[in-house]
């Protein structure tokens, strides 16, 4: 487990806003006896609030290694034995039953674009008992047009004086993508338009796309879009990471950029559009400046770096095969039989197979990789 891994949670149990918003919607919608799902469960602490709310049981859901830290956690505060761990991705979960509460914390800068959407389409349809909860359960998006020199240096640095001119080609890939960023409120250009919202209790479509009309109220350069998120967790109770709220979670927003900065008057009118096909991770953001016709158009797939290799693999038409390092997987596993120990593994890759890696260290950690990822 990394140490980014360890402060990335430090930063959500410590949040004691979060806590607090999710403590209130938990006493709201758990009732005592409830069997509970808690999808990412990391630390578990949103599963141990449902426990101490009344819950007599929660599936623990982690793909990784933070979840040993909450099982520690829990047997450690004496819930241990009522909390069953699943160390794998939800999508890929199979419980015994179906339960009457299903919560998780996959909100992301942007409220969408951490995979909630289809982590808690699949729970509804996979785990939730008829007339079961959502924690949480919509959101709401906003969207501002921002003034931001720090952020916007992530998007134009490699345009930036100091960086050979032969590399400010890379900048056309750094504007086509969305970065995390802790906008202030004076960086705003005008009040926030609500963009759209999302309920999770809903079926959704695959594909979104929101419009709003951001009025600037003060002189300035647009250098992007802030996105940020309201999200009510049960009814009345709302959390946000908006740099606009007097008691915000400690989350970032999400930061569109647009390739040029451009100075505007108050009065102007800025337009955007958002689309958004979260099962691909992929955000599409057009803006136009009404009073200078200025019109840009951008997208996370044209941000991705992708070999052309990648490219080829990616055409549904093409026909696949393992390439070298899937070919030296299957050996790995193919030599996993029940039977031999770890170390028998790597000395028959090693024996008959010396030329696998250019060295016998880089084909023992790699032996160490597939075994530790692909068995158990």
């Amino acid at each position: 487990m990394s140490s980014s891994a360890l402060q990335e949670h430090l930063g959500y149990v410590g949040d004691s806003v979060r806590l607090e918003q999710f403590k209130s919607a938990v006493a709201q919608v758990v009732k005592h006896g409830d069997y509970i799902t808690d999808l990412g469960c990391g630390t578990g602490i949103l599963g141990l609030l449902c426990l101490q709310a009344g819950a007599s049981r929660v599936y623990a859901i982690d793909s990784t290694a933070m979840i040993e830290v909450a099982r520690e956690s829990f047997v450690r505060a004496g819930w241990g034995g009522q909390v069953i761990f699943m160390g794998d991705y939800s999508a890929r979960a199979n419980l015994p039953e179906r339960v009457d509460v299903v919560i998780c914390d996959q909100v992301g800068y942007f409220g969408f674009d951490a995979g909630i959407i289809e982590y808690l389409a699949d729970a509804r349809r996979r785990f939730l008992k008829p007339g079961g909860a959502l924690i949480p359960a919509r959101l709401r998006l906003q969207l501002a047009a921002v003034e931001s020199e720090t952020s916007y240096g992530l998007a134009d640095g490699w345009r930036r004086e100091g960086v050979p001119s032969e590399f400010h080609w890379v900048g056309q890939y750094a504007v086509n993508t969305k970065y995390a960023v802790n906008l202030q409120r004076e960086e705003l250009l005008g009040a926030p338009a609500e963009l759209g919202g999302i309920d999770f209790r809903e079926d959704n479509p695959d594909f979104f796309s929101w419009d709003a009309e951001l009025r600037i109220e003060r002189d300035g350069v647009v250098h992007g879009l802030g996105g940020w998120f309201d999200c009510e967790l049960a009814e009345g109770v709302w959390l946000t990471n908006s740099p606009l709220a007097d008691r915000p979670i400690k989350r970032s927003q999400a930061f569109l950029p647009i390739g040029e900065a451009v100075e505007v008057k108050s009065g102007d009118v800025v337009r955007a559009r958002v689309m958004a096909r979260p099962t691909d991770s992929v955000i599409a953001w057009e803006v136009e400046i009404a009073s200078g016709g200025r019109k840009f158009s951008h997208s996370t797939w044209q941000g991705e770096l992708r070999t052309p290799a990648e490219i080829i693999t990616r055409n549904p038409a093409h026909v696949p095969r393992p390439n070298c390092q899937g070919q030296a997987r299957m050996i790995v596993l193919g030599l996993c039989d029940g039977q031999r120990t770890v170390r028998q593994v790597e000395e028959a890759v090693l024996r008959e197979h010396p030329g696998l890696f250019p060295s016998v260290e880089e084909t023992a950690r790699f032996v160490a990789q597939v075994l530790g990822k692909d068995t158990e």
